[in-house]
C-alpha cells in the first residue's frame, strides 16, 4: 500500500493556538482553504485509488478541495477522529501542555477525553486495517495532527525522549510512506 497522508487546513483555532481536539467542529478558514488547494495542485500528478479521512468537517473540506475535479471516493473513518481531548478542547496551546499530554512516560489520563494509549491504539487499528484491505492501491488519508503523531511514531519510530510532541505536522503537509 502506497499512503499520501495530509493534515486539514488551518482553522481559526490553529490560528489562536487553542487545543482542538476530537470533540470540537471547527471548518477551515479562508488560510485552510488556500492550503488544500495548494496541496491539491502538489498532488495534481499523483494517481489515488480512494480517499479516506475524519469524520470531522475540517478534514472532510480538505479532501474535497483536494479532490476537486477527480472521480475517486471518499470514506469516513471513525478512527481518524483527532484525540479527544475533553475538558482541555479550547483552552490556549502551551509547550508544557502539549509535551505532557503526547508523553508516553505520564500517559496523561484527560477528563472526558483519550488518554495517548487509547488514542495510539485506534490509529493504528486503522492503519493495520487499511495495509491489509488497500494492500495494492494507494490511498489518500486527510486527517489532524495528532493522528499524524501516532503515523509518524510508527513509521520512524518513537522519540527517544517517548514524547510524540516532537513529531509536529504543519496544516495541508503531506507524508508520502510506503507498507
Amino acid at each position: 500500500m502506497k499512503m499520501y497522508y495530509v493534515r486539514h487546513g488551518q482553522t481559526d483555532w490553529n490560528l489562536a493556538r487553542k487545543m482542538q481536539g476530537g470533540q470540537t467542529e471547527r471548518n477551515l478558514n479562508e488560510t485552510g482553504k488556500e492550503q488544500a488547494e495548494q496541496t491539491r495542485q502538489e498532488l495534481a500528478d499523483v494517481k489515488y485509488d480512494i480517499i479516506i479521512c475524519s469524520p470531522m468537517e475540517r478534514a472532510k473540506e480538505t479532501a474535497r478541495i483536494i479532490s476537486q475535479g477527480r472521480n475517486v471516493p471518499m470514506i469516513t473513518d471513525e478512527r481518524l477522529r483527532e484525540r479527544k481531548l475533553g475538558e482541555m478542547e479550547g483552552n490556549p496551546i502551551t509547550e508544557e501542555c502539549e509535551k505532557l499530554i503526547w508523553d508516553y512516560n505520564q500517559n496523561v489520563e484527560i477528563k472526558g477525553g483519550e488518554s495517548l494509549s487509547e488514542f495510539e491504539k485506534r490509529v493504528l487499528d486503522f492503519l493495520e486495517e487499511a495495509k491489509n484491505k488497500y494492500e495494492n492501491d494507494t490511498i489518500l488519508v486527510v486527517a489532524h495532527g495528532g493522528v499524524a503523531k501516532v503515523i509518524k511514531s510508527y513509521l520512524y519510530g518513537k522519540p527517544k525522549d517517548n514524547n510524540l510532541n516532537n513529531y509536529q505536522m504543519k496544516n495541508c503537509e503531506i507524508i508520502e510512506a510506503e507498507f
